[in-house]
């Protein structure tokens, strides 16, 4: 397995400028890249930013699919920018093709490398009495669900379980849940990986990589006069954590009281029917802040929660006159919104229990409190902190709120984890 190659910096550091030099600098000839990005929009900005090579974006034609034409592209060597959503469905076929043409893979931000399948715990119990499933244990003891070849061509209402567990990639999660888990193969099958993010540390795919025994490499980059140059993480530029604090005015205040509790504005508390009379003084909170203290208009705000059932949560919560400046809590990568000032957060991030029961079962911790830290601050950036600008934040859960404040205080957060390389030099990638 390839060491993996994490670019681990704030954002606005020049991890995409980077990315965008190093592959300006190299012969076409010799190097492929696919560039893999969570937006379509950041697809068409690097297929316009890299001018000395052609980016080719996979697209869905007549009688072929957006993965199909993907394979056809991998097949010609050609330069590739897609998604992330596309690249999840890479299959074995996608592996074969990438070992032959040894691509370099640049990613923009984490994948979704784990994702539950919906099944009731008596639906599974029902197919491993069928004889239709099987659970086999693998490499380092991870259980997998094995569909019976005998019976492939039986056509249920579990064919959808079926074609997964006939990729090799359905996991088997403490007696009660299936997970589909992204094909480890395809790191392995890259020339070179590069992760552009921010807090690896705190995210689902570093615990991935540690359960599939994937090493990684933690890097940084700085700019050295005109250029872009990757450092050992423990040589990078610390971030500026007093210009951060100057610039982002915290709400401190009784409007916070709503959120006192651990608990407070976490999923399991917005569905509980008896947060109702709580979840109408958040809303209310809500428009309080920014219509009244801070005078903000629309156009000036972003906020956020859970989304909820049919969306009806985020209906509950949305404060009266600002509902068309709702942005997902899971954004990241888009520049949409980087003129807004006006924030609100009205959510606690916890992870999926499932997902965190999946990963202890194996000995893998994930750090809870980085990756709800992570989370945060990626939706924070989306606004016009980017561009080292004042904001105004209304964050009334006191955990997510302390969170922040320890973060800005000092930079314990941004320590690199104890397993990742942190000292090897970057070889030849600084062209």
């Amino acid at each position: 397995m390839k060491i993996v190659n994490v670019i681990d910096a704030p954002c606005g550091y020049g991890k995409t400028s980077w990315a965008i030099q190093y592959m300006n600098s190299l012969p076409k000839e010799s190097h492929q890249f696919i560039y893999v990005t969570p937006f379509l929009d950041e697809v068409q900005r690097v297929k316009e930013s890299v001018t000395t090579r052609k980016f080719y974006k996979p697209e869905t034609k007549k009688g072929e699919t957006k993965l199909g034409d993907l394979h056809k592209l991998l097949g010609q060597g050609r330069d590739i920018c897609t998604t992330h959503a596309l690249f999840q469905m890479a299959t074995s076929e996608t592996i074969e093709l990438l070992k032959a043409n040894r691509y370099t893979l640049i990613m923009d931000e984490v994948l979704n490398v784990i994702e539950q399948i919906p099944l009731k715990k008596s639906d599974l119990k029902l197919l491993l009495e069928a004889n239709a499933v099987d659970i086999v244990t693998r490499e380092n003891r991870l259980q997998y669900i094995q569909w019976n070849e005998q019976k492939i061509d039986y056509n249920t209402r579990y064919n959808s379980i079926k074609e997964v567990a006939l990729t090799n990639n359905l996991m088997y999660c403490d007696n009660s849940a299936l997970i589909w888990n992204f094909p480890c193969g395809v790191f392995s099958s890259f020339q070179d990986v590069f992760i552009l993010t921010y807090l690896f540390k705190g995210q689902i795919q570093k615990s991935y990589y540690d359960l599939h025994g994937i090493k990684y490499r933690y890097l940084s980059v700085v700019k050295e006069e005109y250029d872009y140059e990757l450092v050992p993480y423990n040589m990078r530029k610390k971030h500026d954590k007093q210009n951060l604090i100057e610039k982002i005015e915290i709400y401190e205040g009784q409007l916070n009281d709503v959120g006192d509790l651990t608990s407070a504005l976490s999923k399991s508390w917005f569905i509980n029917p008896k947060k109702k009379d709580l979840i109408l003084k958040l809303k209310n909170n809500a428009r309080n802040y920014l219509m009244n203290i801070c005078k903000a208009i629309g156009e000036d705000v972003i906020w956020t929660t859970i989304k909820g059932e049919k969306e009806k949560i985020q209906k509950q919560v949305s404060p009266r006159g600002y509902s068309k400046a709702f942005l997902a809590m899971t954004a990241r990568a888009t520049n949409d919104f980087r003129d807004r000032y006006i924030l609100a957060y009205l959510v606690n991030r916890y992870l999926n229990p499932i997902q965190k029961k999946f990963f202890e079962q194996y000995d893998v911790k994930i750090d809870e409190h980085t990756w709800a830290l992570s989370e945060l601050i990626q939706w924070i950036w989306r606004s016009r902190i980017r561009d080292d600008k004042s904001i105004k934040i209304y964050i009334p859960s006191r955990r997510m709120r302390e969170l922040f404040k320890s973060y800005l205080e000092d930079d314990h957060f941004e320590k690199a984890p104890d397993n990742a390389i942190v000292d090897e030099p970057p070889s030849d990638w600084n062209l």
